[in-house]
C-alpha cells in the first residue's frame, strides 16, 4: 500500500479540521497505521495489526478509534481514487474492535472503621470535611458542589437526569445507626468556604486525585483489589446504603432510596448485590419475631 495524504490533512487544508484537533486527535493513530502498513497486504491484515497494542483489552474506546478512523482512512483512499478498491474496509468491523470483557471488579462499600480511619489520615481539613460529607451522607462526588443549609437543615441542589427520571433537590439525612457521624456535627457547622476549591462538573476528578495520593487510600485499594473488589470514592456512597440495610433495618427501602436522590428501582439495581444470606436470614428472624410478638398483643 503507497502512502496517500489524509482525509484529516486535507481537511485541515479546507479549515474543516483544526491543527490542534490534528495533533491531539489524529496524529498517534496515524502513527500507528504508517508503522504498520508497509507489512500489511490487505486491509484485514491491516486492522489486524493496529489494534496489537490492545490486544489484551477488546471493546475499549482507544481500540474503537483505532479501528473506525483506520477504516475511515481506507475508505477515503479507495473512494478518491487513490487507494484499489481491493483496500476497502470490511463492512462490520465488530471482529477488530472486539467485545468488552464483564469486569470482575465490584465496587464494594467502606466499613466504618474504614472511613474513621481515612478521615484521621487527611492532613488537609478542607478535604477531611469533604469526605466526611460524603459518607455520612451518602453523597455522590459531585454533590458536593452543590450544597446550602435552608431553614436550618442541609440540603443537596444536584439535578441529575437519566432514563429513570430526574434527581429532585434533597434534604440530607444521616442514618440514625451512625452516631459517629452525628458526633461530626456537620449540618449546624456547615460552610461551603470549608470545602477545597473544585472545578465545576469535575468535583469527583479533584478529590479522587487527591484521595490517590494518600497512602492508606493505596492500602485500602490493593486490599480490596486482592479480593477481586474495587474501591472508589462511591464506595462512601455504597457504605451508606449498605449501612442502612444492615444496622437499620427499621428504615423501609423506599425511604433509603429517596433519602439517597434516586429512584427505588435505581437503589435495588446498585445494591442488592450486597445483601448476604446472613442477612438475609436476619431479616427473616426479626419479622418473625414482630409476628410473634403482634400475635400476642392481640
Amino acid at each position: 500500500m503507497r502512502a496517500v495524504p489524509t482525509p484529516e490533512r486535507v481537511q485541515i487544508g479546507s479549515g474543516e479540521i483544526k491543527p490542534t484537533t490534528w495533533t491531539n486527535t489524529y496524529v498517534r493513530r496515524m502513527r500507528l497505521i504508517l508503522a504498520a502498513v508497509d507489512r500489511c497486504q490487505t486491509p484485514v491484515q491491516l486492522l489486524e495489526a493496529i489494534t496489537a497494542p490492545w490486544a489484551n483489552q477488546p471493546g475499549c474506546r482507544g481500540r474503537q478509534l483505532q479501528v473506525q478512523q483506520t477504516a475511515a482512512l481506507l475508505r477515503w483512499g479507495v473512494d478518491t481514487g487513490r487507494l484499489p478498491a481491493t483496500w476497502a474496509p470490511p463492512l462490520d468491523l465488530t471482529p477488530y474492535v472486539g467485545r468488552r470483557r464483564e469486569t470482575t471488579s465490584v465496587t464494594t462499600p467502606l466499613t466504618v472503621d474504614e472511613i474513621q480511619s481515612l478521615v484521621e489520615a487527611i492532613p488537609d481539613p478542607k478535604w477531611r470535611y469533604a469526605f466526611q460529607l460524603l459518607s455520612a451522607y451518602g453523597l455522590r462526588p459531585e454533590e458536593l458542589q452543590h450544597l446550602e443549609v435552608r431553614n436550618g437543615r442541609l440540603w443537596c441542589n444536584y439535578s441529575k437526569v437519566s432514563s429513570r427520571g430526574k434527581t429532585e433537590p434533597r434534604p440530607l439525612r444521616l442514618l440514625p445507626c451512625d452516631p459517629w457521624a452525628a458526633a461530626w456535627n456537620l449540618e449546624a457547622t456547615f460552610r461551603s468556604d470549608r470545602l477545597p476549591p473544585m472545578k465545576p462538573g469535575l468535583g469527583a476528578d479533584s478529590m479522587g486525585l487527591y484521595m490517590r495520593r494518600r497512602a492508606l487510600w493505596r492500602e485500602l485499594r490493593r486490599r480490596y483489589e486482592e479480593q477481586g473488589e474495587k474501591l472508589v470514592l462511591y464506595s462512601c456512597r455504597h457504605a451508606y446504603a449498605h449501612r442502612a440495610h444492615t444496622l437499620c433495618p427499621m428504615l423501609p427501602t423506599k425511604f433509603v432510596a429517596a433519602a439517597m436522590g434516586h429512584s427505588l428501582e435505581t437503589h435495588l439495581a446498585a445494591y442488592s448485590r450486597w445483601i448476604g444470606d446472613d442477612e438475609v436470614d436476619a431479616a427473616f428472624e426479626r419479622a418473625s419475631q414482630r409476628m410473634e410478638q403482634d400475635l400476642r398483643a392481640g
